[in-house]
């Protein structure tokens, strides 16, 4: 759950649970009975999607989510976070990452994987780490996506885990296949971490692997508390998604030893990358990513910064209506440089 979506969620100490309670629920029916009040979680979305699913090569199937332009343009592809889904890039019509490249000429696909809510597994389906998703579920997404387009290069964006699930990639099978790519807020390096925090990530490397812990109902239930506009709470209740044991556990490896690796703990991912088109998104207020997590990867690839600053969170740069003008013309921007040799 991203805490800087969060002010003070639950009473404090001082405040007598029952009389928080009882505000609440006079609160609430307040709102209830006055619907005038309430702001809509979302407006109507983009342009329909269509769905196309693709097999990895251990049998797993999920789905493309695919918006194209009427041109037919060059093909991109978005990963999202965490605890996300593909709605996360095109929640409403007026903000949508998704939106702005189809209007831009792009033909849009929106990548979900074996940890996602739509994945259908194989039987017998065993465990699996991020090092599956990031080589079997998303070549086998690219694959589709050169077909399903015509082109035999694609353009990609992630956001969060998705931009480490495409570094990910890179690092471990190379960058054939891609024109370009945008990083948005996606940390290579811990170098901070407390005690405590290493401790967190031995504990999340320790999980069960079969298990899946219910993201998606917790974000839900939090989503009254958000209180920084209705897109956020939006967010929270129509796009979230539930954490696979798989992944938390390479995560909570990242988190021990202090840097984005494989599932073995052997590679270095910044290490392995070779220099690439690339621009990497930072943002001011991002408790998962400061400024300086990506700083090796950037020097890595010779990539290009866009540094939000202002207050920025995580889901900031999908969701603030700021996101327009101060992300997606200056990303926008940067794949027309490059969107050429998609062809």
């Amino acid at each position: 759950m991203e805490p800087d979506l969060l002010r003070d969620p639950f009473p404090s100490p001082r405040l007598p649970l029952g009389t928080f309670l009882g505000g609440l629920g006079l609160q609430a029916a307040y709102t209830l009975l006055h619907p005038e009040l309430r702001e809509p979680f979302v407006s109507p979305r983009p342009a329909a999607l269509s769905r196309l699913y693709y097999r990895s090569r251990d049998g797993w199937q999920a789905p493309l989510y695919r918006l194209p332009s009427s041109t037919g343009g060059e093909p991109v592809l978005l990963a999202h976070g965490l605890g996300g889904s593909a709605l996360d890039f095109s929640l409403d019509s007026e903000i949508s990452l998704a939106e702005a490249l189809r209007k831009a000429g792009y033909s849009v696909y929106l990548w979900e994987h074996r940890a996602d809510r739509s994945a259908i597994a194989p039987e017998h389906a065993g465990p699996f780490s991020a090092d599956d998703v990031a080589l079997a579920d998303l070549d086998a997404a690219m694959d589709l996506v050169r077909e399903d387009s015509g082109f035999p290069r694609l353009l990609w964006i992630g956001h969060g885990l998705g931009a480490q699930l495409l570094l990910l990639r890179l690092g471990l099978s190379g960058r054939e296949g891609v024109a370009a790519g945008v990083y948005m807020q996606g940390a290579v390096r811990f170098p901070t971490l407390s005690s405590s925090g290493k401790i967190a990530g031995r504990v999340a490397e320790l999980l069960p692997q079969s298990w899946i812990l219910p993201g998606r109902r917790v974000q839900q239930l939090l989503s009254p508390w958000a209180t920084e506009s209705a897109l956020h709470r939006g967010r929270l209740v129509h796009a979230s998604g539930d954490l696979h044991a798989g992944l938390l556990r390479q995560i909570g490896r990242w988190f021990r030893v202090g840097h984005l690796c494989d599932s073995g703990g052997r590679i270095d991912i910044v290490e392995a990358l070779e220099r690439q088109a690339a621009l990497v998104v930072q943002a001011d207020g991002d408790p998962f990513c400061a400024f300086d997590a990506m700083e090796p990867a950037v020097e890595k690839m010779g990539a290009f910064r866009l540094k939000l600053e202002g207050g920025w969170g995580h889901l900031d740069s999908l969701v603030d209506r700021r996101a327009p003008v101060q992300v997606h013309q200056p990303i926008l921007q940067f794949l027309e440089v490059w969107r050429r040799r998609c062809w």
